[in-house]
């Protein structure tokens, strides 16, 4: 055989052999996702929690302690293993981008109109308290950022305004499924909610944009100014000049089926690649594009269902277990390794549950509502979950937030998730709901004296 012949055999083999580590890291993660998803649902908890918990033990705080060599071999892959990092890091953001395009495509802009009064106060409230509390708790952190692990001086005024993002976020994604489980989606209450999370996701979004153009124009009004003025265009173009080109004509190829042709899905994908590409060389992250493209999508129901339809259950099943894996591989229970360290995670978490458990809560009351229903508001509000792990990678990457309180924010994240249906279904123990939470199995019927 001559070296012609072998040359090509020799390049596949070489690629073959840093494909297969790669392929036995997604078998693991997505395994290890399922396993999760069916375990949290057993505990009559959303799919998701379980799928970030898989991810965050499949990293150097359990996976990583418990079988440092096994682990090593699977996620590092020896000489290979920058490419492998570079793969999962890769495979991730491509999964956000896909995410947010859904997310923000199925927003829904009338929940905010129907609601009024109560959901705009529940709403400012909920963005209102935990920022503040969140800069204050900043402020105290800020001299002890050394002592927590980072490695260069941050700047505590990016540091403070992504920890006070960080606090704001509610995750309506979970919100809704959480609700539909309780068959609530469609009561006073369950609207309440979800109109006043989705506020909070669209100032949340806008304030994130905000902050991450701030850190990365270093507070220079010039570079600052013009992040944002490039930002503002970009979405004047998507309402004037995507949205009438593009909407129309996906809503008249959506088949009988309720499936857009390949055709079609092969063009939006196109112009959602365009999207986060052109929000990435602005500065603000191409997850940003993603969601905006898909926010001016969002006023068909056949549109929305037709992509739902055809890209959520790959994006859920392989994509987003890479980035909750992504996110466990880069957070060590072990940075928290003092007293003080601790201190801070325990203060992290009751700020957040204060902020918005309190501030939401507090809105509810004064806005008429029940004491009971009203805790419950703020409850389900404090749901963080997948919405918060976004926020905090963003604030990781840009180099803003240290390993330990990134570390903290992940556990803020899950803690508010687990802790969201169990008080929620037992704050409405004697209310109208009760019958329908004992219907679906999430409360047992009082026994009969």
């Amino acid at each position: 055989m001559d070296a012609a012949t072998c040359m090509p055999l020799l390049l596949a083999a070489g690629r073959e052999g840093a494909l297969r580590p790669l392929l036995v890291q997604l078998v693991v993660i997505i395994l290890a996702a399922r396993a999760g998803a069916i375990l949290a649902r057993w505990l009559r908890q959303p799919s998701v929690v379980g799928e970030i918990v898989a991810g965050l033990l499949l990293g150097p705080s359990a996976f990583g302690a418990v079988a440092p060599e096994l682990s090593a071999a699977i996620f590092s892959g020896g000489a290979s293993g920058g490419e492998l990092e570079a793969a999962l890091t890769g495979f991730s953001q491509i999964g956000l981008i896909l995410l947010l395009f859904l997310i923000g495509i199925e927003f829904d802009f009338s929940h905010i109109r129907r609601q009024g009064r109560l959901a705009a106060a529940v709403s400012l409230a909920g963005i209102v308290a935990p920022f503040t509390l969140g800069l204050g708790l900043a402020a105290l952190m800020a001299p002890r950022l050394g002592v927590l692990g980072a490695e260069a001086a941050i700047d505590t005024r990016a540091f403070a305004l992504f920890l006070g993002t960080a606090m704001s976020i509610t995750a309506i994604p979970i919100l809704g499924r959480m609700l539909i489980e309780m068959g609530m989606q469609h009561t006073p209450l369950g609207a309440t909610v979800i109109a006043a999370a989705a506020c909070d996701d669209a100032v949340g979004w806008t304030l994130l944009a905000a902050v991450s153009a701030i850190a990365v124009g270093q507070f220079e009004l010039a570079n600052v100014a013009g992040m944002i003025a490039a930002t503002l265009g970009m979405a004047v173009a998507m309402l004037v000049v995507v949205r009438p080109l593009l909407l129309p004509r996906l809503e008249r190829s959506v088949g009988a089926d309720g499936r857009l042709p390949l055709g079609m899905l092969s063009l939006t994908l196109a112009v959602l690649l365009v999207a986060a590409y052109a929000t990435s060389r602005i500065g603000i992250f191409a997850i940003f594009g993603a969601f905006l493209l898909g926010a001016v999508l969002s006023g068909s129901p056949r549109v929305r269902e037709a992509f739902a339809s055809q890209l959520s259950d790959f994006v859920t099943v392989f994509f987003l277990p890479i980035f909750f894996t992504y996110t466990g591989l880069r957070t060590n229970i072990g940075s928290l390794g003092s007293l003080e360290a601790w201190g801070w995670c325990a203060a992290v978490l009751a700020v957040a549950v204060i902020g918005k458990w309190g501030g939401c809560g507090l809105a509810a009351r004064l806005g008429g509502l029940p004491a009971g229903e009203a805790a419950c508001v703020g409850v389900l509000m404090n749901t963080r979950a997948l919405m918060e792990l976004i926020v905090i990678n963003v604030g990781m990457d840009l180099g803003v937030i240290p390993p330990a309180v990134y570390c903290m924010l992940v556990l803020m994240a899950i803690v508010t998730t687990l802790m969201a249906t169990p008080l929620a279904t037992r704050l409405l123990r004697g209310s109208l709901y009760e019958s329908r939470l004992i219907e679906r199995g999430f409360l047992r019927e009082k026994a009969s004296s």
